[in-house]
């Protein structure tokens, strides 16, 4: 008895998820995150994009290259490549369950930005002269980072159980 290949359908839900992810992503990149609030009266409010650049601008280097890889580049890249593969689904399904594999295995990484934050908030905090404040930026940051993981998630499971009845 042989088996018919069974054909690849998209995931509608994860393409409806990358596609929400994508603005989202950009919203809570450039919407206000954090303030950090000096003696009581100088504050300061940045964007997760905005602190990045803040680190290159004082000359910490090694931070910047951390929180723009993890915050801007790789959540970006990943939804960005996980809409591409959900969009060429059932055209070349090898190439796709491979970069899905890959990104479903490291997609846990995209989430340090929000424990730098977390870091930031408990040091500044345990200062006597400083607080730190978060704001909707990092919702919606992390939102989209759990939204395309599931979604990455939901996308290799797919790929995977079309190839057992390959």
């Amino acid at each position: 008895m042989t088996r018919t290949p069974q054909p690849f359908h998209r995931d509608r839900v994860a393409g409806f998820l990358l596609f929400l992810a994508l603005p989202m992503l950009v919203a809570g990149l450039m919407a206000p995150a954090i303030s950090i609030t000096r003696f009581v009266v100088f504050s300061d409010t940045y964007s997760i994009a905005g602190a990045a650049f803040a680190f290159l601008d004082s000359g910490h280097y090694a931070l910047f290259a951390i929180v723009f890889f993890f915050s801007l580049a790789f959540p970006s890249a990943k939804i960005l490549i996980a809409l591409w593969a959900w969009v060429l689904a059932g055209r070349d399904q090898n190439k796709m369950r491979r970069v899905l594999g890959l990104f479903a295995a490291v997609s846990k990484w995209s989430m340090l930005d929000v424990f730098i934050i977390a870091l930031t908030v408990l040091v500044v905090e345990g200062s006597l002269l400083a607080a730190a404040d978060i704001h909707f930026g990092i919702v919606l940051f992390a939102l989209s980072v759990l939204m395309s993981t599931y979604a990455v998630q939901r996308l290799a499971r797919s790929a995977a159980s079309t190839s057992r009845h390959e």
